[in-house]
């Protein structure tokens, strides 16, 4: 049981994300599309809030936690 415990940590461990605008890692990003070609990103709240400011090509598709 604890071999189990401790992979489960590490597969944890692994799940990052990194916004696509700033290329940092959050616990908490946004899954958007914000320009041509249309492809799904993921962002942060801070660059999500820049980059959907007026503009017709946003999109949100969900946001991920970690």
């Amino acid at each position: 049981m604890r071999i189990f415990a401790e992979e489960s940590t590490s597969i944890l461990a692994k799940r990052i994300k990194y916004c696509e605008v700033c290329e940092k890692d959050f616990s908490t990003v946004y899954r958007i599309q914000y320009k041509q070609p249309a492809k799904w990103v993921f962002t942060c709240e801070s660059c999500l809030l820049k980059v959907k400011k007026d503009n017709p090509l946003y999109k949100y598709g969900g946001t991920w936690k970690r």
